[in-house]
């Protein structure tokens, strides 16, 4: 009989367990070294998501506005289209925002998180906005969807730079509560403060036979409702001037240069200093 003492392992420490890995709806395991796929369910996947279901219930909203009549013509699917994108423009430019300001803030680059959001945003867009040119729903010229995908993205590039400003003074923040309210309202400022000051001036650029209204354009909501507005007495249901389309790219040129001024912002020492040691 041997003399040597018998192994027992590792007692009183349990067995090492074999690592499962997770897999995906395909029973694929993740790539690499990696047990799991959480590098896929991070941003902007889960905010990707959340504005596809928002534009399906949109969508699917103004579907069900169509449903109680005896015959879909211009005169009931118009309206319901109009009324379509604008919930569609609130979220962009109030939904969008709103969100972004009560979470936690993107790293390493606010910048780089702001434009993906917007691509994000503006690519499923598309997807409702270059339909309205069917009768069903808008009805309206090649030129004014147009106007309204332009609109869309000028506007989109303005609000992602307002987004980061606002974000990168919040992480640079010592008290961030206050700062996510303010920079939200300062949001709220930018898409309404020219419509409202138009209304408490009584005063509008109005232009061509059908009197379009340039102010309205100083803001994503109304701007929505100026380019579809009826101009029937043209002999086209809507109709967009050169005007309309000099002030888009004013605000498109506005917007890169909020997002310019915010990487500016998000690299200088105080910034960078404040987001590592908060």
């Amino acid at each position: 009989m041997s003399d040597q003492p018998h192994d027992h392992g590792p007692y009183p420490f349990p067995a090492p367990q074999p690592v499962q890995r997770e897999r995906d709806l395909f029973g694929k395991e993740p790539p690499g070294d990696l047990i799991d796929w959480s590098h896929r369910k991070g941003e902007p996947r889960v905010f990707a998501l959340l504005w596809m279901i928002f534009l399906l219930t949109t969508t699917a909203l103004m579907f069900t506005s169509l449903a109680g009549g005896y015959s879909v013509s211009p005169s009931v699917s118009r309206p319901a289209a109009q009324q379509m994108l604008i919930i569609v423009t609130i979220g962009m430019s109030v939904l969008w925002p709103m969100i972004r300001f009560s979470q936690r803030i993107a790293r390493p680059s606010i910048v780089a998180a702001s434009l993906r959001d917007m691509v994000v945003l503006l690519i499923p867009l598309q997807a409702v906005l270059w339909p309205q040119r069917l009768i069903v729903l808008g009805g309206w010229s090649g030129e004014v969807v147009l106007a309204l995908v332009l609109h869309t993205a000028a506007w989109g590039l303005l609000i992602a730079g307002t987004v980061a400003i606002g974000s990168i003074l919040i992480a640079s923040s010592s008290k961030p509560q206050y700062t996510r309210a303010l920079a939200m309202l300062s949001a709220l400022l930018i898409i309404s403060m020219g419509p409202l000051i138009e209304m408490l001036s009584l005063k509008g650029a109005a232009i061509g036979p059908a009197h379009a209204n340039l102010g309205w354009m100083l803001s994503p909501i109304t701007g929505i409702l100026e380019i579809t507005a009826d101009r029937s007495v043209t002999g086209q249901a809507a109709s967009v001037y050169n005007a309309h389309f000099r002030i888009i790219a004013a605000i498109g040129c506005v917007g890169f240069a909020l997002l310019a001024f915010g990487k500016a912002l998000e690299n200088t020492h105080w910034v960078v200093n404040r987001r590592m040691n908060p």
